[in-house]
């Protein structure tokens, strides 16, 4: 007979959506549990950027004053009404206007979380109600403060650190960019490696966690604190009911079956489906429905929270302008897991790079918000039965930028030509006949984009006409910063694929984060957050932050909602 646990609040992942329901519950006085399928805890939030979009926040409105920049409410619901058009939720937007802005006071006064304000355009920032004062960041975080919890905090993705180390902010990585041609860029890349390697040589680990990172090691050091176990290892493998209502849930621990039951609730984080290829077939478009994922989500993300739920009845909403958070990516060769895959966040925003198809054209503005980039290049290979793209590069931008896993000078690149991932060739038609695509087409379309990017113009796909264009490229280039001529060889290419951060399609929520079933009601006793919930904007990516933000703000909603239905405050939300 399985062995039975009982809790008040059963949260099912470990992501920032997750921690915050967790930590914000046991704030209440309620008994928590927080199971993770992995072996470490932090989910897809571990590795990510730590970014929340949170318009009207203190620190918005601290950077707005600063700035001299006005934002309010109205301003918000006019571009979240034309970024999610048809799919505007008018119920969860509202809600997360309202309490977004009260979760970062709550994390902050009562908890170890702690944000800065980020000057940051949104992904539209011409479109009415655009703004560039919406995004916090994590602060950093003293690993000293962790624990025997550092043995089981999710790392960063070992491809995005340099000699070990995590690079923090972004202008950290405008340092690191830069050290190869700057003399003050280079004394800080020593300062900040040599304080790394004494970390190491003391303690064994650098002590400084950042982005994604900082935000679990935050919470869970909270969650800690407040007595909150984590059981790792530990996959959920269906929900209980009992009558109408979600009772708790089956855990596979140590490799035995632990019936948990929760008096009060059911939060399910489990992160999405980006790894579940039957889902994907279902709900993806054109060549995204079929090929391998390409993807740095966690590969245990397969849909675990949504198929339990929707056993017990839960509707699935896939009427969404995207399925996904999109994210052009690269991988290398005999890749099998999200180690092996590289985000293309920095690299194609700069000048001197382009992407074309193997037709040698191009497809897009290249500098265009990632989750814009993706959707054009899978419409392209529709309409140009292409099943492939290449980021290419001169010997001026590999140099200054890097791409992909490949490092700015003076990093060596020789392994990535010899295993395959970088391809490198002395003239464009070289290039070309190496990857198999038309020569003249390729010396052709860079010809034409240097001769207009030298002017600063690009008339074919407007790149760099956008605030956001020109915040991504090199602000010390002119006179555009996100576009440069392709006119130093030899040349380079790496091969782009359709990738995601995560999944958009999922459990239909309401305002609450209450999961609604078949009938349009509400389930009793069952929550989510995070990826397995629905995303509230519709499928748009408004601006930076734009999916922790919802995470991490309908986890704290959720809990809010539990605490109230136990009878239960929570300190300071009200």
């Amino acid at each position: 007979m399985a062995q039975t646990e009982t809790c008040d609040v059963l949260v099912i992942g470990s992501g920032a959506g997750a921690l915050t329901s967790a930590v914000t519950c046991a704030k209440a006085g309620l008994k928590v549990l927080v199971t993770e399928k992995a072996g470490q805890f932090g989910g897809t939030t571990a590795t990510s950027g730590g970014v929340l979009w949170v318009p009207g926040s203190r620190h918005a409105k601290a950077l707005g004053a600063r700035l001299g920049v006005q934002d309010d409410g109205n301003l918000v619901r006019a571009y979240l009404r034309h970024e999610t058009g048809n799919c505007y939720d008018e119920a969860r937007i509202e809600a997360y206007l309202e309490h977004a802005p009260r979760m970062v006071d709550y994390l902050e006064d009562h908890t170890e979380v702690k944000f800065y304000p980020m000057e940051f355009p949104d992904y539209h920032p011409e479109t009415e109600g655009g703004s560039r004062i919406r995004s916090v960041g994590t602060m950093d975080y003293d690993a000293g403060k962790m624990g025997e919890l550092m043995k089981t905090l999710k790392g960063e993705l070992p491809q995005t650190l340099f000699l070990g180390l995590a690079i923090g902010s972004t202008l950290e990585m405008k340092q690191f960019l830069a050290a190869g041609r700057s003399p003050m860029a280079m004394a800080y890349v020593i300062r900040r490696m040599a304080r790394h390697f004494m970390d190491l040589a003391l303690k064994g680990s650098s002590q400084r966690i950042v982005r994604g990172r900082a935000l679990i090691a935050r919470l869970a050091r909270t969650a800690h604190d407040l007595g909150v176990p984590f059981w790792l290892n530990a996959p959920a493998q269906r929900l209980i009911r009992e009558g109408d209502r979600v009772a708790g849930a089956e855990i596979l621990r140590d490799g035995k079956p632990v019936r948990v039951l929760a008096r009060h609730a059911v939060v399910l984080g489990a992160g999405g489906f980006p790894r579940d290829k039957d889902r994907r077939a279902r709900q993806y478009p054109g060549h995204a429905r079929t090929m391998e994922p390409v993807t740095p989500a966690p590969v245990t993300n397969v849909g675990d929270g949504i198929r339990m739920a929707e056993e017990v009845g839960a509707q699935f909403n896939a009427d969404l302008l995207q399925p996904a958070a999109w994210l052009p990516t690269s991988r290398l060769p005999g890749a099998v897991d999200q180690n092996g895959v590289w985000p293309h966040l920095t690299d194609r925003n700069k000048p001197g790079f382009i992407m074309v198809l193997p037709d040698g054209r191009r497809f897009a503005n290249e500098s265009a918000p990632y989750h814009d980039l993706v959707p054009a290049m899978l419409d392209a290979f529709e309409r140009r039965g292409a099943d492939r793209a290449f980021l290419i590069g001169d010997d001026r931008a590999i140099r200054r930028w890097g791409m992909g896993f490949v490092r700015p000078f003076p990093i060596p690149k020789g392994r990535y030509l010899r295993n395959g991932y970088l391809t490198r060739a002395a003239t464009p038609e070289a290039l070309a006949r190496k990857l198999g695509i038309d020569a003249e087409a390729l010396a052709q379309t860079i010809r034409d984009f240097s001769r207009h990017a030298a002017e600063g113009r690009d008339p074919e796909f407007h790149r760099g006409e956008s605030a956001y264009d020109r915040y991504q490229g090199d602000e010390n280039h002119g006179p555009n910063p996100a576009l440069g001529p392709l006119d130093k060889g030899p040349y380079f290419a790496v091969r782009i694929y359709p990738g995601e951060i995560g999944t958009y399609k999922g459990l239909k929520t309401d305002e609450h984060s209450r999961v609604i079933g078949q009938g349009g009601q509400p389930i009793a006793g069952l929550y989510a957050a995070g990826n397995d919930q629905s995303n509230v904007f519709g499928g748009s990516y408004p601006g930076a932050g734009a999916t922790i933000g919802p995470a991490v703000t309908f986890g704290w909603i959720a809990a809010r909602d539990i605490a109230r239905q136990a009878g239960r405050e929570v300190p300071g939300g009200a």
